[in-house]
Formats: structure tokens, C-alpha cells, sequence
């Protein structure tokens, strides 16, 4: 099995990239033994957040491209929230691990999404 790290997915998913070709001919060779974690799909999603790519697209790729050996639900629900709500990946990928339970946070951006215990009126 070998372990497949951000920049070879990268590097398989953009459409230019100067590692494109190598990783290319990595992937023809291993892609039944290639495997990667949700670390590097919350990777990606940073990268795709900050680059301004579409961050669900980004990181749906990374999942069809190789085996994902963890849960990967709840970074696909970021990512959504990423793209159709506006939050930033660290925001998203809270709100989705909160559940059901509220939120304590100053960030207003929970409000609709999620109960809130507000930070910022407390004084």
C-alpha cells in the first residue's frame, strides 16, 4: 500500500501543475495500492479555500482518485458548507463536528446554522 500525500493529489487534480506528469505515471502504476487519510482532504479543502477553487469539487476529486481509510463524511459536509454558505474551512469543519449541540464562539456565522452561545455580549 502506498500513502498518498497532498501535493501528488494536487498535482493529479489541477490542471496545470509541474509534478502533473510524475504523478500521473504514479498513479497508472499504484492506483489500486494508493490510500490517503482525512488529514489530507482537510488539506486539500485549506488549499482550495485559499486558492478560491471550488472546495467540494476539490476535495470529491481527492476522494474518487484513492481509498480514504477514515470517516470523510463530515469533511465533505465542511466542504459544502464552505461553498454554499460562505464559512471558512476551520468554521465548517466546527459546525459540522458540533452536531446538534450549541456552539460557543464569537463567530456569527453559526447563526442559522446552528444554535450559537454568543461570545461578543458577554461583557
Amino acid at each position: 500500500m502506498t500513502y498518498a500525500e497532498t501535493d501528488f493529489l494536487l498535482a493529479l487534480i489541477k490542471d496545470d501543475d509541474w509534478l502533473q506528469e510524475a504523478a500521473e505515471e504514479v498513479y497508472e502504476k499504484r492506483q489500486d495500492e494508493l490510500w490517503t487519510g482525512r488529514e489530507t482532504l482537510i488539506e486539500l479543502m485549506l488549499v482550495a479555500y485559499r486558492e478560491n477553487w471550488d472546495v467540494l469539487r476539490t476535495v470529491t476529486a481527492a476522494r474518487s482518485l484513492v481509498d480514504i481509510r477514515s470517516e470523510t463524511e463530515d469533511v465533505l459536509a465542511a466542504a459544502s458548507y464552505v461553498e454554499d454558505d460562505g464559512f471558512t474551512p476551520f468554521d465548517a469543519l466546527h459546525l459540522v463536528a458540533s452536531g446538534d449541540d450549541p456552539i460557543v464562539s464569537s463567530e456569527s456565522d453559526y447563526d442559522g446554522c446552528s444554535d450559537r452561545i454568543e461570545l461578543e455580549n458577554r461583557t
